[in-house]
């Protein structure tokens, strides 16, 4: 067993706070860079594809660029007829106001509506179509005082650059409400499953160090493909996905390895031979996820180019820190299991020998003992049965002390 992932586990496994360290350094430094550099948001230009893009940057080209609009509607409270008169006054008031705003280019006349229910204020802005979302918040403020200055009427604000803006915000909420709801849930699924805490908070531990990590290596990505906006969003949900998937392959070869060796084998022992199959599939499947997901950027998109981006980052880093930090982990989990099977053997002696074995080699004086820890002073027959039930080759238990 010479391959990649396994020299890797053995390095990570005999070096372990050397490679806990090194990970959340990465980490710190991907994120660290991602914040300095900053991200590079898709423009209107980046959504113009095909034909279609290809006649937009025509008209763009030749000043007829569609513009972002608003529009104020003001309505009677409660439906019904409109009273003329207010619904004058507050569009005079909206218009006013909106003229005086550098995000506005221009502001039309009010318009009534055929059955006289309404009265609609048509506001152009300035700048491209995409960036109006990023300058509306002026006009709502705006809008927001003339519905309290007019409180006969409803006066209410919709648009492209407002809806968008609405719809980023329920998306934030809605990212947020996931993560409160996913990590509570993972972490108690966790840990009826392992039935330790210790256990239970590596996979998590790993998957959100990774995001975290691709978070910034994201960013810094968007300056050759641009984020669409949606580029988060697919981190979050792919790196919980992959990040506790393969760190659960390893820990379960893992786990199935040393109940195997009983005991005979160290933890590193262990995770070299959990690496040499785990290791491997985890290469593998990050692998065929990466390469899946790329071929997202030839639909020659930018929506799906932000999609392509953040799963084959957030994969990657996944599988890195599989093979990096996690058999540090483990070791360090495996030289505590160890410990603690350590003393119950030693509790199950004294239990049997009425007095505790002693720390090392034999009794005092030099005299030999079991492989398994008889005790001098306790017959070989009596010992022997605690033998038979250890995974260990009895040795010298017919012995005489």
């Amino acid at each position: 067993m010479n391959s990649l992932t396994v020299r890797m586990a053995r390095w990570s496994a005999g070096h372990p706070w050397r490679a806990i360290a090194g990970w959340f350094l990465f980490v710190m430094l991907c994120l660290g860079a991602g914040i300095a550099v900053g991200g590079n948001a898709a423009t209107t230009e980046d959504f113009r594809i095909g034909e279609a893009g290809r006649a937009e940057a025509m008209a763009a080209g030749g000043g007829m660029q569609q513009r972002p609009v608003e529009r104020v509607l003001i309505t009677a409270r409660g439906g019904g007829a409109l009273d003329g008169a207010a619904a004058g006054a507050a569009a005079k008031d909206a218009a006013e106001r909106l003229r005086g705003l550098p995000e506005v280019a221009s502001v039309g006349s009010p318009v009534r509506s055929r059955d006289g229910t309404a009265l609609r204020v048509d506001v152009t802005m300035n700048g491209p179509e995409l960036d109006g979302r990023k300058h509306v918040e002026p006009l709502l403020a705006q809008v927001e005082r003339v519905r309290a200055a007019h409180p006969g009427v409803r006066v209410e604000e919709t648009g492209s650059p407002s809806i968008s803006k609405g719809v980023e915000k329920l998306r934030g909420e809605d990212l947020s409400r996931t993560e409160m709801i996913a990590l509570p849930v993972t972490l108690v699924t966790l840990l009826a499953v392992f039935g330790s805490v210790a256990l239970a908070v590596v996979p998590l531990l790993l998957a959100l160090s990774s995001i975290a990590a691709a978070v910034g290596l994201s960013m810094l990505a968007s300056h050759a493909f641009p984020d669409a906006g949606v580029g988060t969003n697919v981190i979050l949900l792919i790196g919980m996905a992959v990040g506790v998937d393969y760190t659960l392959f390893y820990l379960k070869r893992e786990r199935e390895e040393r109940a195997r060796s009983g005991g005979r084998l160290d933890p590193r022992a262990v995770v070299e031979l959990a690496a040499a199959t785990s290791g491997r599939a985890v290469v593998l499947s990050g692998l065929a996820v990466a390469v899946s997901s790329a071929t997202l950027y030839l639909a020659d998109d930018v929506i799906f180019s932000s999609i392509a981006t953040g799963a084959v980052v957030v994969t990657l880093v996944a599988v890195a820190s599989s093979l990096t930090v996690l058999p540090a982990l483990l070791a360090k989990l495996g030289e505590r299991a160890e410990r603690r099977r350590a003393r119950k053997e030693r509790r199950a002696a004294e239990g049997a020998g009425g007095r505790a074995p002693p720390a090392a080699g034999g009794a005092a004086g030099g005299s030999p003992r079991c492989c398994c820890g008889r005790p001098p002073g306790v017959p070989p027959s009596r010992w022997r049965s605690a033998c038979s039930s250890c995974s260990r080759s009895p040795r010298r238990c017919s012995g005489s002390n």
